[in-house]
């Protein structure tokens, strides 16, 4: 939970560009067209959960060199590839949970 909150910070601001904005919701709302508003809404919220419980926390793991994110030390900058990777990801989990959910 640590990576976690070392990446979201304690505010929301333009300087943590993971987090889901404008395409993270325009890829999950598609999901209406094909499984109806109840699914959509149940998968959006699988994968954010998803997103901070498992897909943040390794992508951390994963900057930091395998090694786990120190009290104090600034979090690592996320690429422009593990941004990209994130969103795939989340997108992949709305969809899956829609579609489970329908």
């Amino acid at each position: 939970m640590r990576a976690a909150r070392a990446l979201t910070g304690t505010s929301l601001s333009a300087d943590h560009p993971w987090l889901p904005g404008l395409p993270h919701a325009a890829l999950g709302l598609t999901t209406v067209f094909a499984f109806g508003f109840q699914a959509c809404l149940t998968g959006l919220l699988l994968a954010t959960l998803a997103s901070f419980v498992v897909f943040l926390p390794l992508t951390a793991l994963a900057l930091n060199r395998g090694q786990a994110i120190a009290p104090g030390t600034p979090a690592p900058v996320l690429t422009l590839k593990a941004q990209a990777v994130l969103l795939v990801l989340w997108t992949l989990a709305v969809w899956a949970g829609a579609a489970l959910a329908r």
